[in-house]
């Protein structure tokens, strides 16, 4: 399944490179990926100080941070993506940034989990 995503998501990547480049230039795609990664860099670096603080909040309260730990492990996810040159994973990393999203994939992630543990 990794395999294929090594595969197939740079094939995506680089037809929409050449879609997007041939109607707006090479120059004005480059501007686009650039813009896009210091933004996501920048929503993530602020994302990640606030799950910092909020965890240290937590545990001051004595309270387990586990929605900072999942918002870190989505917000990793996030970012990585969002660095990685294309069009495709930007997307991905802009939709997965979403709190709605890293909702929806931890429950589908929870009953994909629970099927898996035999009691």
């Amino acid at each position: 399944m990794i395999f294929l995503a090594f595969i197939i998501i740079p094939i995506i990547e680089i037809s929409i490179f050449i879609t997007i480049g041939s109607n707006i230039g090479i120059l004005n795609t480059i501007a686009i990926i650039l813009t896009t990664a210091f933004v996501g860099i920048f929503l993530v670096r602020r994302q990640g100080i606030k799950l910092l603080f909020d965890a240290q909040q937590n545990l001051s309260q004595g309270v387990m941070p586990t929605e900072e730990i999942k918002g870190g492990i989505f917000l990793l996810v996030s970012g990585l993506l969002l660095i990685t040159p294309g069009f495709f994973t930007d997307c991905i990393g802009f939709s997965i940034f979403l709190k709605p999203v890293q909702n929806l994939i931890a429950t589908q992630a929870k009953k994909y989990f629970n099927s898996r543990i035999r009691y």
